[in-house]
């Protein structure tokens, strides 16, 4: 027991506690520091330009919308709840 050799049970908490992995804690086992050196360091990615479809940019000026979607995630929820049909659609009420 925790009391047998002279230690608290608070501090044999703090010991199981503190022995505890957490997404917070950090593991480093020192195998990528043969890859990272001052030379890799100092490059940098190219400056490319990339075409990107108007649809798949963000949307420039969002009104009450997610600023992160794109015009085509958009337009896709219209579409999810089929509102481009709801003139072809319309119940007829049925007479009883």
């Amino acid at each position: 027991m925790a009391g047998d050799r002279g230690t608290t049970s608070s501090e044999f908490l703090d010991r199981s506690v503190s022995s505890i992995r957490m997404d917070s804690n950090v593991a480093r086992n020192g195998r990528l520091i043969d890859l990272v050196d001052t030379e890799w360091r100092q490059e940098k990615l190219p400056n490319d330009s990339i075409a990107v479809p108007a649809a798949d940019l963000p949307d420039a000026e969002p009104d009450n919308s997610n600023p992160q979607e794109t015009l085509r995630e958009q337009e896709q929820k219209w579409t999810d709840l089929a509102l481009n049909r709801i003139d072809k659609n319309v119940p007829r009420a049925h007479s009883s």
